[in-house]
């Protein structure tokens, strides 16, 4: 099984799966998806269905997503001439590879995210608006050793 990566030129959605509706009917709380949320899964949809293996990857995996938007209007001018900047404001981290997941999951890029051992998502504002996403095998990297508390 080789590793998969892709990187796809567009201005990624701010809207998340949590971004949902709901109301009440009956006296019981019924959640539906809103419009922009179907939207921006549509849009995810649409861009990452080329990329999709032919059949679904297997065992514990690491996923690596780095979402870049277009820089705002307001940033200073030495911060863009760097080239990427960290993104502090929403979505938030957990938020972004949400939907994301959900997406590749709905493609077979695996069975089921819960076979994501190691994830890693940047946010940033860059040059290149767009989301590089890349999924493969996990490996050890040497950063959890046996004799670390996280190791035993």
């Amino acid at each position: 099984m080789s590793a998969i990566s892709f990187f796809v030129p567009c201005v990624p959605p701010k809207t998340t799966a949590q971004q949902k509706g709901a109301f009440s009917a009956g006296g019981r709380i019924r959640f539906f998806t809103k419009k922009k949320v179907a939207q921006a899964e549509g849009d995810y949809i649409s861009l990452f269905m080329r990329h999709a293996p032919a059949d679904p990857m297997e065992g514990p995996l690491r996923l690596r997503v780095c979402l870049t938007w277009p820089w705002r209007k307001s940033e200073k001018k030495g911060v863009v001439a760097r080239g990427w900047a960290p993104m502090t404001s929403k979505p938030d981290f957990d938020n972004a590879s949400k939907m994301l997941c959900d997406v590749m999951t709905k493609l077979r890029f695996w069975t089921d995210d819960s076979q994501i051992a190691d994830g890693r998502i940047a946010k940033g504002w860059g040059d290149r608006p767009g989301v590089y996403v890349e999924v493969a095998p996990f490996a050890e990297e040497g950063w959890m050793r046996r004799d670390s508390p996280a190791g035993n």
